[in-house]
């Protein structure tokens, strides 16, 4: 139990319990995420990019090539 009455977050990444005064937070999220250190950080971060990055598809390919042909 904790008896300094410490708020404690769970990192985004590895759970790990830390207090809220250590955790990291990305000033520029929608919304608030906390992290044990930069390694967690840094691992959402690669995450969330290659999530948001539109991978090239069949038809998308197949739309340039008719767009440039016109």
């Amino acid at each position: 139990m904790n008896t300094l009455h410490t708020p404690i977050v769970n990192c985004a990444i590895c759970c790990t319990e830390i207090p809220l005064s250590a955790a990291l937070t990305p000033e520029s999220m929608a919304y608030v995420a906390h992290f044990y250190g930069p390694a967690c950080l840094q691992r959402f971060s690669a995450r969330a990019e290659h999530e948001t990055v539109p991978a090239a598809t069949p038809s998308s390919e197949s739309n340039k090539t008719d767009q440039a042909q016109s």
